[in-house]
C-alpha cells in the first residue's frame, strides 16, 4: 500500500506519543523532504523521504495550496498511491476532486483501535484535542460512537 503524509499527522501523533500508529496501520509512509525537515525529528526507517518530480504541477497547485500541501498531492498523484493523508481542508478538497483517496490525522484513530493498536479511540482524541489539533465534537463523537464506546 502506498501512503503519501503531509506534515500535520506526524507532528500530531508524534506530540501524543503515538506515531506508532502510522507504522502499524501503514508499515511504511511516504513523505517529502520539506515535510521531514518540517517534522524535525529523526525518522525511523518505516518513513520514507521522496521528492517529488513533476514541479510545474506543484506550482499550479501552489496557487491555491500551500506549497507543502501542493507537493504531498503532486506526490500521491506521481505515485498512484493508495491514500494520502491531509487535515488541511482545502487541501483535503482539492485532493478529492483529484480522484485521491484521503484520511486525516483522527480518521486513523478508529482503525488504529480496530487493528488492536490503542485500547480506546476517547482519551486519543481528547489529547489530540488538547494538544492543540483541532477535531470538532461532532468528528468526536462519531468516531467515538463508531468504536463502540461511550461518548463523554
Amino acid at each position: 500500500m502506498i501512503v503519501v503524509s503531509n506534515t500535520s499527522a506526524l507532528i500530531r501523533l508524534s506530540n501524543i506519543r503515538h506515531l506508532d500508529i502510522l507504522q502499524k496501520l501503514f508499515e511504511e509512509i511516504i513523505i517529502l523532504p520539506a515535510v521531514a525537515e518540517e517534522f524535525g525529528e529523526k525518522l525511523s526507517s518505516w518513513v520514507i523521504v521522496r521528492p517529488v518530480s513533476d514541479e510545474k504541477f506543484v506550482k499550479v497547485l501552489s496557487y491555491s495550496l500551500g506549497k507543502g500541501e501542493a507537493e504531498a498531492i503532486a506526490l500521491a498523484l506521481e505515485l498512484n498511491a493508495d491514500i494520502i493523508i491531509l487535515d488541511d481542508l482545502k487541501a483535503r478538497k482539492f485532493a478529492e476532486d483529484l480522484g485521491l483517496n484521503i484520511i486525516g490525522t483522527a480518521g486513523v484513530i478508529l482503525p488504529a483501535k480496530k487493528r488492536g493498536i490503542i485500547k480506546q479511540v476517547f482519551p486519543v482524541l481528547k489529547e489530540l484535542r488538547e494538544k492543540g489539533f483541532w477535531i470538532s465534537d461532532a468528528i468526536i463523537r462519531h468516531i467515538t460512537k463508531s468504536a463502540g464506546e461511550e461518548v463523554e
